[in-house]
Parts: C-alpha cells; sequence; structure tokens
C-alpha cells in the first residue's frame, strides 16, 4: 500500500505539469494584429532605380492583354540612328517629336545602347514597311541616306 501510494504521489506532480501544457491560450488575434507591424518594422526601404523604358514596356504589356492589338514580328522603317555620347538622346527625342506630328504611323525611340534610333511604323511585312519607305524618301528628302527598313516587333492588330 505504501509503494501504490509513493507511486501515487510521483504521478501527481507530472499529472499538474501535463495538465499546465495542455492549457492552450488562443493567441491568434495578438499575432495577427502586430505581425504586419512587426515585419514592416523590419522591412528594409528598397528603392528601383530603372530606365523609363522598362516601365513602358511593362504598361504596353499590360494594356496588350486587354486591347485588340498583339505583339508580333514585322518590320519597321528606321529614319535615325546615332551612337554619338553627347547628342545621341537628344537628336532622337527632337526627332520624334517633330516625326508625330508630320506622319500618320505611330513613332518609336528605341534605346539600344550605345545607339539610339528613330522607327516609324508597325507593318506586317517588308513590302509594307518599303512602300512607307518610299513615301518617307520623297517626304523628307534630307533623311534619304539614313532610311532603312529594320525587323522589329510590332503591335499589329488582332483581327
Amino acid at each position: 500500500m505504501k509503494q501504490l501510494l509513493a507511486i501515487l504521489l510521483a504521478i501527481m506532480p507530472l499529472a499538474y505539469v501535463c495538465a499546465e501544457d495542455s492549457i492552450q491560450v488562443d493567441t491568434t488575434d495578438l499575432v495577427v494584429e502586430t505581425l504586419p507591424e512587426l515585419i514592416l518594422d523590419e522591412m528594409p526601404n528598397v528603392t528601383f532605380h530603372h530606365d523609363e523604358s522598362i516601365t513602358q514596356l511593362i504598361v504596353e504589356r499590360q494594356l496588350g492583354a486587354l486591347s485588340d492589338t498583339a505583339q508580333v514580328s514585322g518590320f519597321r522603317v528606321q529614319v535615325y540612328a546615332s551612337n554619338e555620347a553627347v547628342g545621341a538622346m537628344d537628336g532622337a527625342l527632337k526627332l520624334e517629336e517633330e516625326l508625330t506630328i508630320q506622319v500618320d504611323v505611330s513613332v518609336y525611340v528605341v534605346a539600344d545602347p550605345p545607339f539610339w534610333k528613330v522607327r516609324l511604323g508597325d507593318f506586317a511585312t517588308r513590302a509594307e514597311a518599303e512602300k512607307y519607305k518610299q513615301l518617307l524618301q520623297v517626304q523628307f528628302p534630307d533623311l534619304v541616306g539614313s532610311i532603312y527598313v529594320v525587323a522589329d516587333n510590332v503591335i499589329l492588330n488582332k483581327h
């Protein structure tokens, strides 16, 4: 009997400890409320520096998914290309501004380091681009030596 009493006395503290361990406290609300603050307080401040053309490409791609156009392989007419360290970008942007007013097709400035290029139109075939090139040579005789048809990704109507 003394042995049984000794065993029960030995087991009772263990039962008490186990009972304490099994008591559960719901701290979910506490964690959910404080977790975002803890994460935000510990997050480093990150700043992305990138060329504006990247933002433009992202916007164009997002709009393309919603529009009736698709980007496909095609042709454009290149009217300007320069790799001058000083002035190439300004020359391309100035020409873009002038041509946007004077032509009936889209005008694109392409930054392809070290070159800055100005390209016109979205043509599905080389023949269409060649025909437009001839019109440009008549309309802008000063650009005759620098007008070329080039392969490029173009934006065409899906239908």
